[in-house]
């Protein structure tokens, strides 16, 4: 499995990775994570219903903040703190980061693929223990991936059962309740909502 959180967080067999957001993207963060062998696996969403279908897709943990994540991921690691945080939420705001770096671990990675506004120019960094502690953070879209290699390669894994692709999707609706199927998303009643064209 490769995309952003494989290429841009490097995830190792054996490490700790925190996905904030699990909706479409974060939830194959988290199954990504699961293929490559890491140990834990925290899914951090305020809705319930997303964190139990995290841990269908390999989440070993779940927490509804980053502030609940935060003493979770401190016992689960003896304080190390996480190997890769993957930041996917609905909306990426500057004043995210501060939580976002305090589960990265020393020498930790923290990805951010979630979205801005264009105008959002600033964020909570402790510059502090970025230097120290060796932080860092990177940016990502498309998952950093080569779709000549990666879409053929996804096929594979789904063909072969690896990669869950049909069950991401929580509803189908026709095209007449595209409205309707906008404020499932909304209101996070769905991992992945599809509109059908038929």
């Amino acid at each position: 499995m490769r995309g952003d959180h494989v290429y841009r967080a490097e995830v190792q067999p054996g490490e700790t990775v925190v996905v904030v957001g699990v909706g479409g993207v974060g939830i194959n963060a988290v199954q990504g994570a699961h293929m490559v062998g890491a140990k834990y696996i925290v899914a951090v969403d305020p809705v319930e219903f997303k964190q139990k279908a995290a841990l269908d897709f390999g989440a070993t943990h779940t927490a509804s903040s980053m502030e609940e994540a935060i003493p979770l991921v401190r016992d689960l690691t003896r304080g190390e703190m996480a190997d890769a945080v993957i930041m996917v939420p609905s909306v990426m705001y500057g004043d995210l980061m501060s939580e976002a770096l305090t589960l990265t671990g020393k020498g930790g990675t923290c990805v951010v693929t979630g979205v801005a506004p264009q105008a959002q120019k600033e964020c909570s960094i402790n510059l502090f223990e970025l230097a120290m502690w060796q932080k860092e953070v990177r940016g990502v879209v498309f998952g950093a991936a080569n779709p000549r290699f990666d879409i053929p390669n996804l096929l594979s894994l789904y063909k072969s059962g690896q990669l869950k692709l049909d069950e991401l999707i929580t509803r189908t609706y026709p095209l007449d309740q595209i409205n309707q199927g906008y404020r499932d998303m909304l209101d996070g009643i769905n991992i992945r909502g599809v509109i059908a064209f038929i």
